[in-house]
């Protein structure tokens, strides 16, 4: 009796007991060309089978395999697993879903041995089993979701859809990470789809785009429009022209002459002005020139009267010089005083003659002054030697005779003298 031991058709691993294969005479297991099994001893896989018929024990053959052993069977043909994300969303809060095919095998049976442990749960006859949806339920959990929502939250719809670099690199993370898991488990992945679907944004670029169509075939009618009013305006505005056309030739011709009649009188107005400027410069440089002449006169009249002064001072120098040397030094500072007198006003005369005047009289004085002192000193002097001449006489028993009164005068005066001192009388010898 041949075993089966798949029951769903997604089936992609079981682990058997013993026990549970059928057969009561002989238990064996047929392996398909796409199957393995391996022969687990204790929770290790002892063994593994690659094809043919396992014999697995029975009453007649108990064969070689212990009561103990589990017979772990995996289909080893390519597996394709359709996945999908329905709900991913981007940073500007737009929702999108990416969904593909991924098609694997079981390359490693011994760490895919691993993964039938690790995640399935045996039920009550001690069968355990993996399907590929439980295999799509953990690559979910732990690829799917890891990898594309946090990728998808860090960028704009806008740049999702436009940018191809950006899904390619979405898809390479994706597929790195999917044959690293699927290599840990075991598996082969032999093929990898990605489809994306950007939901509403193509639909509201269509709409967008069937908006801005609308728009600029409206904005071609509205130009169109204004193209006919601007061709009849300008229609218009060449009729107004034609008809106004000798008015403003006549306007024009007006205000050509009135410019020209103001241009005229500005130069003419400049010329003046030009002509005014010069007569003012040839004014105030004639004014100079007289002004200059006038001082070069006065430096001349001035020169004369100098070099007249120098002359009658050179010649005042050798009248002066002839007096000197003819008549001496106080007829030439008579001369001289007598000049300086003629150049003087009447009331400078007086009040020098009021000067001198003072001088002579304070010199008459102190001559006055001195003659008494000189007086009173001679007449002591000769009264000391008269009290000495008769001192002596008297000492020597005889008169002195060595002074004499004058006959002028009555003074006294030295018997050797010859004039008198007081009066300057000349004295004879008697």
């Amino acid at each position: 009796m041949v075993f089966k031991w798949k029951r769903e058709a997604d089936d992609i691993a079981r682990v058997v007991p013993k026990k549970e294969v059928g057969g009561f005479f002989s238990k064996a297991v047929i392996l398909s060309p796409n199957e393995k099994a391996a022969m687990v001893r204790n929770g290790e896989v002892d063994k593994i089978v690659d094809s043919g018929k396992l014999k697995v024990g029975g009453l007649l053959k108990p064969g070689t395999i212990g009561k103990d052993v589990d017979v772990a069977l995996m289909d080893t043909s390519p597996k394709d697993l359709e996945w999908e994300q329905p709900e991913l969303w981007t940073r500007d809060n737009q929702k999108v879903s990416c969904k593909g095919l991924l098609r694997f095998r079981i390359q490693d049976p011994k760490r895919f041995f691993q993964m039938l442990y690790a995640y399935s749960t045996p039920d009550k006859k001690g069968i355990r089993a993996l399907s590929i949806q439980d295999i799509y339920r953990r690559l979910e959990s732990e690829v799917l979701t890891l990898v594309l929502e946090p990728e998808l939250r860090q960028e704009d719809i806008e740049q999702l859809y436009g940018n191809r670099n950006l899904r390619l690199n979405i898809e390479n993370e994706l597929e790195i990470r999917l044959k690293s898991t699927l290599s840990m488990w075991g598996l082969e992945m032999l093929k990898y789809t990605v489809q994306w679907n950007l939901g509403s944004y193509g639909e509201v670029m269509q709409a967008t785009n069937d908006f801005q169509t609308r728009e600029e075939l409206a904005e071609l009618d509205t130009l169109s429009v204004e193209g006919d009013l601007e061709r009849r305006g300008r229609e218009e505005v060449a009729g107004m022209r034609a008809e106004q056309a000798t008015v403003a030739t006549e306007k024009d011709f007006q205000r050509d002459q009135y410019l020209k009649d103001i241009k005229s009188d500005l130069d003419a107005e400049r010329l003046q002005s030009e002509a005014d400027m010069k007569e003012a410069r040839d004014a105030i440089r004639l004014k100079e020139e007289l002004k200059f002449s006038k001082a070069r006169g006065m430096r001349a009249e001035l020169e004369v009267e100098q070099d007249m002064k120098d002359r009658e001072h050179g010649r005042d120098m050798e009248y002066l010089k002839h007096i000197t040397e003819t008549g001496g030094s106080d007829v030439a500072k008579t001369v001289s005083e007598g000049r300086e007198y003629g150049r003087m006003s009447p009331e400078q005369l007086e009040a020098l003659a009021k000067v001198k005047h003072s001088e002579t009289a304070a010199k008459e004085d102190k001559v006055r002054f001195m003659m008494e002192v000189e007086d009173r000193e001679r007449e002591d002097s000769y009264r000391r030697q008269e009290l000495d001449a008769g001192m002596m006489g008297a000492a020597q028993g005889k008169v002195s005779s060595t002074v004499r009164k004058c006959p002028g005068c009555g003074s006294t005066v030295p018997s050797e003298a010859s004039f008198c001192s007081q009066c300057g009388k000349r004295l004879t010898d008697a």
